[in-house]
Formats: C-alpha cells, structure tokens, sequence
C-alpha cells in the first residue's frame, strides 16, 4: 500500500489565515471570505435518518466471545461488503485514556494561535499543525484546521511537531496510538478469517506501513451552509478508526448515491476500511 502523500506537494498557508482565526475575526461581521465560500455544499442533499438505513455497529467483545463470534464476524464481513463503515463497540481502548485524549485535543485547539504556530507546517511539510492539500492561492479551502502527526514506526516521530502544550499531551497520544495499533490488527485478523485468508498474510501486507493521525478542528460558523469543513474524499489507506471528541454530528458518508449522517455512538470507534491507495473530491 503505497503512502497517498508521498508524491503530494503542499504549498504553505500563512497561519494568520488559520481557519480558527477567521472565524473569531468574522464573528460580528459574517463576512466569510471568498475562498472559503463553497457552492457545492448544496449538491449533494444529506438525507438524515432515511428509512432502512442504519450504520452497521460492531461488538468486538461479541468477535472475542467464541459463542458469538461467528454471527459477529458475519455482520462484520457484510459491513465492510456493502458499507466500508461501521461503528465499533467494545473496542478496548481504556475510556480513561480516550476522554484524556478528547481533553488534551481540545486544549491544544484552544490555544491562542501564536501558541500552536510552535508545530506549525512547515513549507512542503506534512506534520503539524495549519492546512494540507493547499495547491495554489486561488483554489477553495475546507473550513477546517488539523494537526496532522506519524505515530508508528516510532523511530520515524517527528516530535518536535507533537505539542508541548498541554504537557499531558504527548504521554496520552502515544498510549493512545499504541492502543489503536492494537484494535486495527485485531480487525484486520478478523477481516481474514471472514474473507478465507491467511491472517499473517494480510497482516504482512500492513506490516511496517505508517500510523499516521489526523486531528480536524471546524470551528463554528455563524453560515454554516456556505463552508464546507472537509471536501468529500475516500481515504487512500487500509483502515481508519475515527473518534468524535464532541457530540456535534458532521461526518457524512456516501451510499447508493446518498448521503448520510453518521451520529457517534457513545464511545465508539467509527471505522472505515478506506480504498487502499486513491482519493476522490
């Protein structure tokens, strides 16, 4: 699986036009500038809570339990078949560290901006914290800021990317990640055994691949109908494990044409099994 930003070349983006600091600019005024404007938003209709359809959620505590295993493993197979998503329950990763890693997130976001221009992107960098996919001054821009860090293999950390600010920070994310790691082999091992496989087989396919971590921040925007906080996309990777730091909903996924939201199930790990190399707008 090739790395998808290998060959990505990213123009740098001043921070004084992080997205955070436009918003705090804009918040009297409402004026959003027009490279932020989106046209498109209204293209595709989100259709909420439509009939028949209903995330797939798996147990994995129900995929560890020999008396429940096979049933769960049959619902896992149809959910990566005809979704590519579900929602994983019973996934693990300590509920502690989790809300530790939702606290130091949202602590980092709040920092005042000269704070996280410490780990700032650098020109044709990738890790830390501004914009990605920036080609050129005059393309639309996503309503959002990221910090975007390699976890695994350790010895390819970049950490002086990883914020100093909370001090709790680092700990959290590398115990954090390590978890993770653990809950996406385990997935993977019962993606083989449903599809028939050898699992050293597909677990060597991943072996030694990157875990790399991406922290998207939207703030609020007083015309949330002309923004866009991320372009539709697929993700170019074997699998991806997404939690939700708050209870505001605004992941979409696309299904038989339509778009629909995704509401986090408490403590659940939204997965999706990516597309393994390409990406789409």
């Amino acid at each position: 699986m090739a790395d998808p930003f290998d060959e990505i070349k990213v123009e740098f983006v001043d921070l004084e036009e992080s997205v955070q600091a436009i918003a705090g600019t804009i918040h009297n005024s409402g004026e959003i500038p027009e490279r932020y404007i989106r046209t498109e938003v209204h293209a595709n209709p989100v259709t909420a809570d439509a009939e028949g359809y209903t995330l797939p959620t798996i147990d994995m505590s129900r995929l560890l339990n020999p008396e429940f295993s096979k049933e769960e493993l049959a619902k896992l197979g149809s959910a990566c078949e005809h979704w590519g998503f579900f929602q994983l329950v019973n996934h693990g990763v300590d509920g502690g560290l989790s809300r530790q890693i939702k606290a130091d997130v949202s602590e980092f976001f709040s920092l005042p901006l000269e704070e996280k221009s410490a780990v700032a992107i650098p020109p044709n960098g990738m890790q830390g914290f501004g914009h990605h996919f920036v080609f050129s001054k005059e393309q639309k821009m996503d309503w959002v800021d990221l910090l975007f860090l390699s976890t695994r293999p350790v010895e390819e950390r970049s950490l002086n990317f990883w914020p100093k600010k909370p001090p709790t920070f680092s700990d959290t994310f590398d115990k954090y990640t390590t978890e993770l790691a653990n809950v996406a082999e385990q997935l993977f091992r019962f993606m083989a055994e449903d599809l028939g496989v050898d699992h050293d087989a597909l677990l060597g396919t991943f072996k030694g691949l990157p875990q790399r971590v991406r922290i998207n921040y939207y703030p609020p925007c007083r015309q949330a109908d002309k923004v866009l906080g991320l372009s539709p996309h697929t993700d170019g990777v074997g699998m991806t494990l997404l939690l939700h730091v708050n209870d505001v909903q605004g992941l979409q996924i696309r299904k038989d044409g339509e778009w629909f939201s995704v509401q986090a199930l408490p403590g659940a790990l939204v997965v999706n099994i990516g597309d393994h190399g390409t990406t789409a707008a």
